[in-house]
C-alpha cells in the first residue's frame, strides 16, 4: 500500500505478502489438488474461465431509492474494481469451494481495496449456535473479524460455511486425461516411426557381474530411433506394434465430454462444433438459465448482503442498494460461438484451427487470469 493511502486514512492490510505465491510457484507438489488441475489441464481452465466470464463480465448496475447510497456504492465498486473481484471470486470458489477477500477500509469505514486471500488458508469460525465469529488465516485463529472479509462459498450444503469444489467429481478424469496426453501419447508417437527392438546379448563368456552390466548398458542406450554401438555379440529382433489411434481418440473424447459435463460448459463455447442447431441452442439456453443464472443469483445475494449493506451502514443510509446484472441472452452466445466454431473448422482444420488462444481472444476471454 502506498504511503499516500495511509496518510489519507486507509488501513494497512492484515494479510502480508510472502513468496512464492501459488501463482508464482512452478512446482505442483504440495499445491491444492484441484488448483493443480486448473493449472495443468487446459480444458479445466477454459471451462472454469468461461463459466466465470459469462456470469460476471456482462456487467451490472445498482439501484437504490437513496441517491447518495447509489452514488457511494458505485464509487466504491469502481475503486475496488468489482468486475474483476466477482470474476476472480467465481473462478476461485469453483476451484476451491470458497473465495475470500480482505476488506481494507479508510478512516470513514468505506472500503478502499479488496485483497485476494488464499482460499485453502481461510477458514470460517462458528460458535455452537452456528454464528460466524471470525476467520482463521494460515492457521492463526481469530485472524479476521466477520466484517473484515468478503466471503463466498460454492454449493454450501451445510451450515458450516464450507463449500465444495466443482473439480472434485472429475479429479480421476483429469488424472486419466493428463496421463493419456502427457505420458502415453509421447510413447505412442515414438512407436509410430521407430519400432521397438528386443536385444539379445551373448554374455556367456563374461562373469555374472559384467554380464549384468552389459545388459543394463544396452537397456539404457536402446531408445527408439537411436543408433547404438557395442563390441559384444548382440542379436536384434524388431517388434512391430500398431497402436489403436482411433480408439485412443475416442477415449480422449469421452474424457473431454466428462469434464465439460462436470463443469457444465457447453461444447460450442469451447470451439467444439455441434452439428444440430437446435441442440446447440438448447444447450446454450440451459447454460444461461442454469449455470450462469445460478452463479449470478448467488453472487447478487451475497454482494447485497455483505457489501452494499456495509456501505450503507458506513454512511448512515436507511435504504438498501440492489445489484442488477445486465442480461445474458442465449441467442447472442449462440451467434458468437457459432462464428468462432466455423473459423475453427471440422477437426480443427479451419482458418484458426489449432490456435486455441485465438479462440479465447475472439470469445473475449482472458488467457492468463489471476490465481
Amino acid at each position: 500500500m502506498s504511503l499516500l493511502r495511509v496518510l489519507r486514512g486507509a488501513r494497512i492490510p492484515k494479510a502480508k505478502h510472502t513468496y512464492p505465491t501459488t501463482t508464482q510457484n512452478p512446482y505442483y507438489a504440495g499445491l491444492n489438488q484441484d488448483y493443480r488441475w486448473f493449472r495443468q489441464d487446459e480444458l479445466v481452465r477454459r471451462c472454469t474461465q468461461a463459466n466465470a466470464y459469462f456470469a460476471t463480465q456482462c456487467g451490472f448496475k445498482t439501484r437504490s431509492d437513496d441517491k447518495q447510497l447509489k452514488e457511494t456504492v458505485d464509487m466504491v465498486n469502481k475503486r475496488v474494481n468489482m468486475d474483476k473481484v466477482l470474476y476472480t471470486a467465481q473462478v476461485k470458489r469453483s476451484i476451491y469451494g470458497s473465495a475470500g477477500f480482505e476488506v481494507v477500509t479508510d478512516r470513514n469505514g468505506l472500503p478502499t481495496r479488496l485483497l485476494e486471500l488464499s482460499s485453502p488458508s481461510l477458514k470460517p469460525e462458528l460458535d455452537e449456535n452456528w454464528t460466524l465469529t471470525g476467520y482463521s488465516y494460515k492457521g492463526q485463529r481469530g485472524f479476521y473479524k466477520p466484517d473484515e472479509v468478503l466471503y463466498f462459498i460454492n454449493l454450501g450444503l451445510e451450515a458450516d460455511m464450507i463449500g465444495l469444489s466443482d473439480l472434485e467429481p472429475i479429479r480421476q478424469v483429469c488424472s486419466a486425461r493428463h496421463e493419456l496426453l502427457r505420458e502415453n501419447f509421447a510413447e505412442i508417437a515414438r512407436s509410430l516411426w521407430a519400432p521397438y527392438v528386443v536385444l539379445k546379448a551373448d554374455t556367456s563368456g563374461l562373469p555374472v557381474d559384467e554380464a549384468e552390466s552389459v545388459v543394463e548398458e544396452l537397456a539404457e542406450v536402446a531408445r527408439a530411433g537411436k543408433s547404438i554401438a557395442v563390441n559384444e555379440a548382440v542379436e536384434a529382433q524388431v517388434v512391430h506394434i500398431t497402436p489403436d489411434i482411433a480408439g485412443l481418440n475416442v477415449l480422449l473424447g469421452k474424457l473431454e465430454e466428462a469434464i465439460l459435463a462436470g463443469l457444465g460448459t457447453p461444447r460450442l463455447l469451447l470451439g467444439r462444433r455441434v452439428e444440430n442447431r437446435a441442440t446447440a441452442y438448447a444447450e446454450l439456453e440451459a447454460y444461461v438459465d442454469g449455470v450462469v443464472g445460478g452463479i449470478q443469483r448467488y453472487l447478487r445475494r451475497e454482494i447485497e448482503h455483505q457489501w452494499y449493506h456495509r456501505i450503507g451502514e458506513a454512511i448512515g443510509a436507511t435504504s438498501e442498494a440492489k445489484h442488477v446484472w445486465n442480461p445474458v441472452r442465449a441467442y447472442d452466445l449462440y451467434e458468437l460461438a457459432n462464428a468462432v466454431a466455423s473459423l475453427w473448422g471440422s477437426h480443427g482444420q479451419g482458418a484458426i484451427g489449432g490456435d486455441m488462444d485465438r479462440v479465447w481472444t475472439l470469445m473475449g476471454w482472458e488467457t492468463e487470469p489471476d490465481e
